[in-house]
């Protein structure tokens, strides 16, 4: 192509639609390319569908910003668009004395985080959820679940009609910082080609800090490497996979949330994701991890169903900034001006809450396109 456009986003997931479909409202030059045969097939579409509340971040955090922004804007386009949403609320529940203390200080975390949480009197838990058993537990009203292949389905929409282009099975290989933008080397099913933007966005998910290496980023002192974790799922059968309406999630663990209660907009129930770190992708379930289920925390919150009820049912890959033995970071979504590459934005480390967070997100990179371009 000889002329250049005005924006280029590479990848297709919930996060780089929300943008598409944002950025294509002003700027009418908008080409999203997604290296798969369609949208959303890798994170995006493996996840456990949950509207967070912004609970478990930091008061200054972007996760906990755009999560709120997005929880809100999400039961918006829900009642506007028709996109499949539920706030069943979310119970968090402890077992014993010293996850009643780490529970606390979950919740106070919350509370300082501006969210509606309620302490929950046994009367109150049985009552919601006759059939979870805990020593003590707070309920988040705010949280619920999406049909996260519905939301997609109207980002692209909204993304069409304001005439950006999709163009699938285009995976950008090579990135060039030119005089007036950038120049991307893009292969396609029939060869190569190469196209010329203005604005780079890099919404690559699992792949974003190999786009970001492309772009000339050294991804280690930037910070930007991310670890591959791994997350299975069980369903539940038995007869007993709609006794539950609430979303019900044990204490904090080591890596994310724990296994919990996961919903779908159907109310059928399944229990996960169980997070393993992984070196490659692979969407198999391990079946040697079936007894980490049966002990896990949450099925002692579930005396209801037994390790025969359980079965293996999906798995997704997420990337993450954090490796072994470190902590939660946030979201990384930055200008890369000071780098000299201005028109370059990244967004890399976008896990949880990134659904939640993602029409927030997409408003946020519009409004930092809008300064690059005027």
């Amino acid at each position: 192509m000889s002329e250049i456009i005005d924006i280029a986003i590479i990848g297709a997931g919930v996060v780089g639609l929300a943008i598409a479909s944002e950025v294509s409202r002003k700027h009418r030059d908008v080409y999203l390319l997604e290296k798969n045969d369609t949208f959303g097939q890798e994170q995006s579409s493996r996840s456990s569908e949950v509207i967070h509340a912004g609970i478990y971040y930091s008061p200054d955090s972007l996760k906990t910003r755009f999560c709120i922004e997005g929880n809100r804007l999400l039961y918006e386009m829900g009642d506007k668009h028709g996109i499949p949403c539920i706030r069943c609320g979310k119970i968090f529940i402890a077992g014993d004395d010293e996850e009643a203390e780490i529970l606390d200080g979950l919740y106070y975390n919350g509370i300082n985080n501006g969210l509606p949480l309620k302490m929950l009197s046994q009367e109150e838990l049985h009552k919601k959820e006759p059939y979870v058993k805990g020593m003590t537990a707070f309920f988040s009203p705010t949280s619920g679940i999406v049909d996260s292949h519905a939301l997609m389905r109207y980002f692209v929409l909204k993304a069409r009609e304001n005439e950006a282009r999709l163009v699938y099975r285009a995976e950008v290989t090579g990135i060039e910082k030119i005089h007036d933008g950038y120049r991307l080397q893009v292969e396609y099913p029939d060869g190569e080609d190469f196209l010329d933007t203005k604005v780079v966005i890099n919404c690559g998910g699992i792949y974003s800090d190999r786009i970001a290496e492309l772009g000339g980023i050294d991804i280690d002192s930037a910070g930007y490497r991310l670890f591959l974790t791994k997350g299975e799922f069980y369903s539940v059968g038995g007869g007993k996979n709609r006794m539950i309406n609430t979303l019900v999630y044990p204490t904090p663990q080591n890596l994310g949330p724990g296994i919990h209660v996961c919903l779908d907009v159907e109310k059928r129930l399944r229990l996960g994701p169980l997070f393993n770190y992984v070196d490659q992708v692979d969407h198999s379930v391990d079946e040697s991890n079936r007894s980490i289920f049966e002990a896990s925390t949450i099925m002692k919150s579930l005396p209801f169903i037994t390790p025969e009820d359980i079965a293996p049912e999906s798995a997704g890959i997420m990337g993450v900034l954090y490796g072994h033995g470190q902590g939660v970071n946030d979201f990384i979504i930055r200008h890369e001006d000071a780098r000299g590459l201005s028109g370059f934005i990244n967004l890399i480390g976008i896990d949880s809450p990134g659904l939640t967070a993602s029409p927030a997100i997409g408003r946020y990179v519009a409004e930092m396109v809008d300064e690059i371009l005027g």
